[in-house]
């Protein structure tokens, strides 16, 4: 069963339809390629925070870091948005394309959310990221259970992916005034990190919820 598209509003914009039409047409740049960009992407953002914890790296530098982190985030979900274009739009669908959709996503959440965890700089934190990498591939892991047997997949929050990237990269926005609150990150990872989790929970429960339900209706109907 092929994965269905996530409602995506950036979708219509100029600019990613110019820039999907562009690959599709004029590279030999496939979607699967593009999938796994992401992955390295994330790697990007997980070495920009791994900054604060390398002794080598300077304090004066740190608000440099949380731009790094940045860029890997935005690109990472650049990628997540052109390779379905592409693939869909372009012409370039794979029979194994469903594979290169999911696998590389929990790839990059998972170095992107550890990464924040390392930021924070303390074995707590570290804790709260692999926590919430690991509630974070729950809530794909319900989706794609709900869709495998029988049940709508469903792309609800309040965490879900373009949630928990864009909570991040509001933190690493906070961040980036380091110059200005020293230490900052050291408190606001953490606190990010506990609201992914909290919001994963929920998010969970309320797929497990509505799976459920499709599967009592289809059963009843």
């Amino acid at each position: 069963m092929a994965t269905p598209r996530r409602d995506v509003k950036s979708r219509d914009t100029k600019w990613a339809q110019s820039l999907a039409k562009f690959v599709a047409t004029k590279t030999n740049i496939t979607p699967n390629a593009i999938s796994v960009l992401s992955v390295f992407c994330g790697l990007v953002a997980f070495i920009g925070y791994c900054g604060y914890v390398i002794p080598q790296v300077s304090e004066k530098w740190y608000f440099i870091l949380p731009i790094i982190a940045i860029i890997g985030i935005q690109s990472r979900l650049i990628c997540n948005l052109i390779d379905g274009m592409v693939a869909v739009e372009g012409g370039k669908k794979s029979v194994v394309g469903d594979i290169y959709n999911e696998f590389p996503d929990r790839l990059s959440d998972t170095l992107i959310i550890v990464g924040a965890g390392v930021a924070g700089g303390s074995w707590m934190t570290v804790s709260l990221g692999l926590l919430a990498a690991l509630f974070a591939m729950f809530t794909a892991y319900t989706r794609v259970l709900g869709g495998a047997i029988g049940a709508v997949q469903r792309f609800l929050g309040p965490m879900a992916k373009q949630h928990r990237m864009a909570l991040l990269t509001v933190a690493n926005v906070i961040c980036i005034f380091e110059f200005l609150v020293k230490d900052i990150h050291s408190y606001v990872y953490p606190i990010t990190l506990a609201i992914i989790v909290l919001g994963c929970i929920i998010t969970v429960w309320r797929r497990v919820h509505y799976v459920a339900k499709d599967l009592i209706e289809k059963e009843n109907a």
